[in-house]
């Protein structure tokens, strides 16, 4: 089988890297597979988009290279929101712009474009309606339409983008709005709603991580709700102090995702939306608030970030996340953007590659001891096999990996996520294969690893991931 690992990221052929593993540091992965966990939901992965992208002419059908790009990561989730929302209204129903930020209108044509590109994909849709006009009728006329064009397609619909800092954002609140106000307004949807659309699926309240407004919307409408969602960004672009935990640079990004700002709050939220019997996904999230940081969202550095915290969230019992995305900025987090003529795929989207490869299944306990940066994350398969995650995070410092898998002594083989560098925008493949300009992504074979004495031995090179299938 031929190796996977790039050349240009190690600058030594295979048998080199053979070779000067074990002058490495060692690292010893124990997976414990005798205690499973949750399943991952097959649509685990996602994308948000501002909701007037809804009227660009990507999501349209017949859009094959960005087709592609949404099916290489299985059947997904699209959110259509973002801070827009509530600044867009649908055309239907005559409306005051909320401020002068506002950004337009949506019409059912854009409505019939994006959902007949969703079903071409076999992707869902988590609609967001406008909640900061505070109208009812017209959020109801929307989700009508959208139901009737989008059918099963539509996985929720969801009210307003981050309500609880909504006078923050000069979105026709006063500094006193309280989560009383919100409660009222939402029941006001509601009822409008389920007038026209009895049964329909709710979701919310896609708040961000301030305040105790999500624990106290999952308490209120559990009975109505399908889906429970918030947002979190662990640094911040804006961020200028470098003290601060949320500066937005490589090394903050390559921290363990246990030290990041988010972790607490996604604990307490999978905490509440399990009490009450709801799926918990993070509907928004990328590297860092404010579109990302250049040199830092856009570089290798963002994919390590991104395998790492994507198992995380699958570790902890997240059903889902979407990644903030866009098309007309090409710096910045986004996985993928429209350049020229072309769409450009970034790092990070090579995260949700490697992720999809192995999600089907159960995550089963890890323990990793490395002294370097390494984490490690495992999946015991619907079809029986374990795959393990191996993360590098340290930009200078290989490290020698033995994977100690139980009683498993089957056949083994790695495929590689590798760059030129960590600060790399571009060189970028997985199993030894850059994403096609056509949006396909074809991998190359697997790199075979024998067990040895119980353990399989992976060499794992600074600033790089692995995954390892045993069968």
């Amino acid at each position: 089988m031929k190796s996977l690992v790039s050349i240009a990221v190690l600058l030594l052929p295979i048998a080199a890297l053979a070779s000067a593993a074990p002058d490495w540091p060692k690292a010893l992965v124990t997976v414990h597979t005798e205690e499973p966990r949750g399943a991952i939901p097959a649509d685990f992965l996602g994308l948000s988009y501002e909701k007037p992208d809804m009227a660009q002419s990507h999501f349209r059908r017949g859009n094959t290279v960005m087709a592609n790009l949404f099916r290489n990561l299985g059947a997904g989730v699209l959110r259509m929101g973002g801070t827009s929302v509530d600044l867009t209204y649908w055309r239907q129903t005559p409306a005051k712009p909320v401020s002068k930020k506002h950004a337009g209108a949506i019409e059912p044509s854009a409505l019939e474009s994006s959902y007949g590109f969703v079903q071409e994909c076999g992707w869902r849709v988590i609609h967001g309606l406008n909640l900061g006009a505070n109208d009812p009728a017209m959020a109801a006329d929307e989700a009508a339409y959208a139901m009737r064009v989008g059918g099963q397609s539509v996985l929720a619909l969801e009210f307003g983008n981050e309500p609880n800092i909504f006078a923050e954002k000069g979105i026709r609140r006063e500094s006193g709005y309280d989560y009383a106000q919100y409660h009222r307004e939402v029941e006001a949807y509601y009822r409008a709603i389920f007038a026209r659309l009895p049964g329909a699926p709710m979701a919310g309240p896609a708040t961000t991580q301030k305040g105790d407004w999500f624990a106290n919307f999952v308490r209120d409408f559990q009975g109505r709700i399908v889906l429970a969602t918030s947002h979190c960004y662990p640094l911040s672009a804006r961020q200028t102090d470098p003290r601060k935990e949320t500066y937005a640079s490589v090394e903050n990004l390559l921290k363990a995702a246990t030290e990041l700002r988010p972790m607490p709050m996604i604990e307490d939220h999978v905490k509440a939306a399990r009490a009450a019997g709801i799926p918990f996904r993070l509907t928004e999230c990328n590297s860092a608030s404010g579109g990302g940081k250049e040199g830092v969202s856009d570089v290798f550095a963002s994919a390590l970030w991104g395998v790492d915290f994507l198992f995380d969230l699958a570790d902890r019992g997240v059903a889902g996340i979407n990644l903030h995305s866009r098309f007309d900025k090409c710096e910045g987090y986004t996985p993928f953007c429209w350049l020229g003529d072309h769409y450009h795929v970034h790092p990070i989207y090579y995260s949700m590659l490697l992720f999809h490869q192995a999600m089907r299944g159960r995550t089963v306990p890890v323990e990793c001891q490395s002294p370097v940066n390494v984490t490690a994350h495992a999946v015991l398969g619907d079809d029986h096999r374990l795959r393990v995650a191996l993360i590098n995070k340290d930009p200078a410092h290989g490290v020698s990996v033995s994977i100690a898998a139980g009683a498993r002594r089957g056949e083994a083989g790695v495929i590689r996520l590798a760059a030129p560098s960590v600060m790399s925008k571009d060189g970028v493949t997985l199993g030894g294969s850059a994403v096609h300009q056509d949006g396909t992504w074809t991998p190359q074979g697997g790199e075979p690893v024998r067990c040895v004495n119980g353990r399989f031995d992976v060499p794992l090179p600074a600033a790089s991931a692995a995954l390892l299938t045993i069968e």
